[in-house]
């Protein structure tokens, strides 16, 4: 009989655990105690590491969403968004513990970043990416079934599927707002709002980017829900009067 405790996959590790995530590699990512420029800097490069990883994780699913939506898989498609979005809460979430290096201590990191900046990340572009595909999936599917978004904000028992798509859409386009929100906060928090990063962009330009929307008739229906609501209710009023 076999050894439970002993690996049976292939790699380096003392266990399947290791070998199966290749922790070996992955811990060997970050620069030694010896090259750090500050203490701090272990934390901001696990941080970003790990947010990258997140990230990878959040488009892959995304993707995937994006097919079932094409195939009319619905029920597969929200599913996979909902997964995204919970992963995409932790790389917000993240940007709080980078609050908690001083603004002084960041800029001996900084010194080793180059012209490194979170605008390069590969996953937050992939993200960008996936964002209008997403869309441009959601609205061929409401033009088969013959629907504006008024209509399938109305109808919503009646296309549950589709509506349900529309509602992760939103949590999705209100997940990178708060990234972009809290990227920013973090920025004005550790090296200022009227500064140049260190791309050579003004920490002004987080501001603005952060108001772009992926799917602004999905947030603009809430206003023509409340409006129509107010205007029933002031006939019903007059009416009653």
């Amino acid at each position: 009989m076999h050894d439970l405790r002993q690996p049976i996959l292939p790699g380096k590790g003392a266990s399947d655990y290791e070998r199966y995530l290749r922790t070996d590699e992955l811990l060997a990512l970050q620069k030694l105690p010896e090259e750090f420029l500050h203490k701090d800097e272990l934390t901001f490069q696990v941080v970003h590491q790990a947010s990258e990883l997140l990230l990878k994780g959040a488009v892959w699913e995304l993707e995937r969403a994006s097919q079932h939506i094409a195939e009319g898989d619905l029920l597969n498609a929200t599913r996979l968004i909902r997964r995204a979005n919970q992963m995409l809460g932790y790389p917000i979430s993240m940007l709080h513990i980078l609050e908690t290096i001083t603004p002084y201590d960041y800029h001996l990191i900084r010194a080793g970043l180059g012209h490194g900046s979170g605008l390069d990340s590969p996953g937050f572009v992939a993200l960008l990416h996936i964002g209008p595909r997403l869309g441009e999936a959601f609205y061929a599917q409401l033009q088969k079934a013959g629907l504006t978004i008024q209509e399938l904000y109305r109808r919503h028992v009646e296309f549950f599927g589709l509506h349900d798509v529309a509602e992760r859409l939103l949590d999705f386009d209100e997940r990178i707002h708060l990234f972009r929100f809290h990227h920013l906060k973090l920025a004005q928090r550790i090296i200022g709002g009227g500064v140049i990063g260190t791309m050579g962009t003004p920490v002004e330009v987080l501001h603005q980017r952060m108001e772009h929307l992926f799917y602004k008739e999905l947030w603009d229906v809430r206003n023509q829900i409340t409006e129509k609501a107010n205007e029933m209710a002031q006939k019903s009023g007059t009416a009653q009067e």
